[in-house]
């Protein structure tokens, strides 16, 4: 059997994206544990943010797509069309595990929760032509895992990915991680996190971790510092909390993961609105000085980016010129994105009375507001939200921060800073430029109706 592993564009209404170079991980592991389960099938990947997928052209007999939320129509329009032509559509991600009934209707068979349990058997119903309609994976112990299979992209990426844990220790409203992962964060033995990246011909890697160093401060510390001492030359950025750096031993964390080849962390700031905040049930989260944590964190050499929601019913307009403020004053540049409640988290059953009618889940992107607000319209939150991005990335803004990361991670976190801030920054200006177009054309349509 020949299978097909596709990665859904993340551009808007399926278009391809100008992202960060970095390879699907999803994809590069599931083709590591189909070689493990089955080293017999035929494998092929395709990323659609920089490949054309052409049904009509698939020569595989059975086709396996991710889906998260804003792909969703994308993948349901590939799938039909794929299954028209009798190719068989495996369709998994978290999209599907929260709304399973759904992504049924597109697919010969949906796959939800975790894959390795269940993937052997998956293949071989694939095989014979004959999968079932849903398999439930559990929540195994992250033992044995395959490493990344890296060689069979038709183009080159900068960054690939490792990953150390599963799972977040919070449980934030907006955040589907603890309902698709379980409620118990798990980890994978430390020297077999070491062994997979030392293997990987890459330099440069995403650690795709939900939280890089919260799970288990003491298992972090013993993980850099293994890191440290056994891996050269290889350099990295993820995403972590704040509190975890209230710890006592949060400065031997934080000079490990630098030691460990850390670049540059994307935090969860989540809300300057302290009555976001705890709707959001994300204070906790924040820790007691959470201002005093970024500058640490950057004394040690690490750059910062703040991972902020804007537009949420608890915010106000005076927010998104407060975040520009917290930046200039904090030397960090931030990722804003519109508070967007995801279908299978609790922030979408509170939010779900509000949302907008006519939305389709590639609305669900971050970009665009899909409830409505008790003071601020739809198109005024969008509005904001690009005006936010423009003048955050303007490139003075950017060296200014390049040149104020801490000097003891010379000169890679400097390198990342500019690597994250400047891809970023042109991807929110063709965005605005594209949103302005659309807004455009669609208010032409309307002068000619």
């Amino acid at each position: 059997m020949n299978l097909l592993l596709v990665s859904p564009p993340f551009g808007e209404k399926g278009q391809m994206s100008k992202g960060l170079p970095i390879a699907p991980p999803v994809l590069e592991y599931l083709a590591g544990l189909t070689r493990q389960v089955d080293p017999g099938v035929g494998l092929s990947l395709l990323d659609a943010n920089k490949e054309v997928l052409v049904p009509e052209e698939v020569a595989a007999d059975a086709v396996c797509f991710t889906v998260l939320t804003p792909q969703a129509p994308w993948v349901y329009r590939m799938a039909d069309r794929l299954r028209a032509l009798g190719k068989q559509v495996v369709l998994g991600g978290i999209h599907v595990s929260a709304l399973p009934e759904e992504a049924k209707v597109h697919a010969d068979a949906i796959v939800l929760g975790e894959a390795e349990t269940i993937w052997a058997r998956v293949l071989a119903d694939l095989a014979r032509g004959a999968p079932e309609p849903v398999y439930r994976g559990d929540f195994p112990e992250l033992v044995g895992l395959p490493h990344p299979v890296t060689d069979l992209w038709n183009t080159k990426y900068v960054y690939g990915y490792f990953q150390t844990s599963r799972g977040c220790p919070h449980r934030c409203t907006f955040c589907s991680v603890h309902e698709f992962f379980g409620g118990r964060a798990r980890v994978r033995p430390i020297a077999e996190v070491v062994a997979e990246v030392a293997a990987s011909k890459r330099r440069l890697f995403w650690g795709i971790d939900d939280n890089i160093w919260g799970v288990d401060v003491k298992r972090s510390i013993e993980l850099y510092a293994e890191m440290a001492r056994s891996i050269r030359a290889k350099w990295w950025f993820g995403s972590g909390d704040l509190v975890t750096l209230d710890h006592a031993r949060a400065d031997e964390l934080l000079d490990n993961a630098r030691r460990a080849g850390l670049t540059a962390v994307l935090v969860g700031w989540e809300s300057n609105n302290l009555a976001t905040l705890e709707e959001y049930r994300a204070v906790g989260k924040q820790g007691r000085h959470r201002r005093d944590q970024i500058k640490r964190i950057r004394d040690h050499g690490i750059e910062v980016m703040l991972f902020t929601m804007l537009g949420g019913r608890q915010d106000v307009r005076a927010d998104y010129d407060e975040l520009l403020e917290l930046c200039d004053e904090l030397k960090v540049s931030a990722h804003p994105v519109m508070t967007t409640p995801f279908p299978g988290t609790a922030l979408y059953a509170q939010y779900e009375p509000y949302l907008v009618p006519g939305h389709d889940w590639d609305d669900f992107d971050g970009n665009h507001a899909v409830f409505e607000h008790p003071t601020l319209g739809v198109a005024e939150r969008e509005d904001l939200v690009i005006d936010l991005r423009a003048r955050l990335f303007t490139l003075p803004r950017i060296l200014k921060r390049v040149v104020q990361v801490g000097w003891r991670g010379f000169p890679m976190s400097h390198v990342t800073s500019w690597m994250i801030q400047f891809p970023q920054g042109r991807a929110f200006t063709e965005y605005a430029r594209e949103h302005a177009r659309r807004r455009a054309g669609g208010a032409d349509e309307g002068k000619v109706a």
